[in-house]
């Protein structure tokens, strides 16, 4: 079988066509305060090919040098910036679903919902989550189920998880253009 360098990997599937049958996702970060965070979501946001990703809150601006470190070539890759809007309608462009990854009452398992094709995916603090006020902006909020005696996940794995069953969901349902356009 062999290792073969995901560049050379990609470069045949092109797993990009999926932009043609559905937009490409916003991401919105609330009030996330580590770098490693921080950079890790720059660079699962680019992975992901998002459009754009907003950090609501203060620029740790001591911090630009690991946080893009840690965001590697990501960081130059797609459109991100830190804000002070807290109205996440007034980011993104209509229509879209904003979709927050959070336990909360009234949240939905991620693995028996289905996602929107247009998604703004926000996801909350590492300590105290998502505030109350980001949870009534959402369309929908979603859980990831976690069987073991850790209950919560750190907030970029928790992205991962989220970014990448919507890009399944995405490719299942547009399966049959996918197959005519590679």
């Amino acid at each position: 079988m062999g290792y073969l360098k995901s560049n050379h990997l990609f470069e045949t599937i092109h797993p990009e066509v999926i932009y043609r049958f559905t937009e490409r996702p916003v991401v919105v970060g609330d009030q996330l305060t580590d770098y490693q965070n921080i950079g890790a979501l720059i660079r699962l946001s680019d992975n992901l090919g998002a459009k754009d990703l907003f950090f609501l809150g203060e620029e740790p601006v001591k911090q630009m040098t690991k946080i893009r470190r840690i965001a590697a070539s990501s960081h130059g890759n797609l459109n991100w910036s830190f804000c002070q809007e807290t109205e996440i309608r007034k980011l993104v462009a209509a229509p879209a679903t904003i979709v927050a990854l959070e336990t909360a009452h009234e949240a939905s398992s991620l693995f028996e919902i289905e996602l929107p094709e247009n998604p703004v995916f926000v996801v909350g603090s590492e300590r105290f989550g998502m505030s109350e006020y980001m949870l009534d902006q959402a369309d929908i909020v979603v859980y990831i189920p976690v069987p073991g005696l850790t209950r919560s996940l750190n907030v970029s794995h928790a992205a991962a998880v989220l970014f990448f069953e919507w890009l399944r969901q995405m490719q299942h349902k547009f399966r049959n253009q996918l197959i005519n356009e590679v």
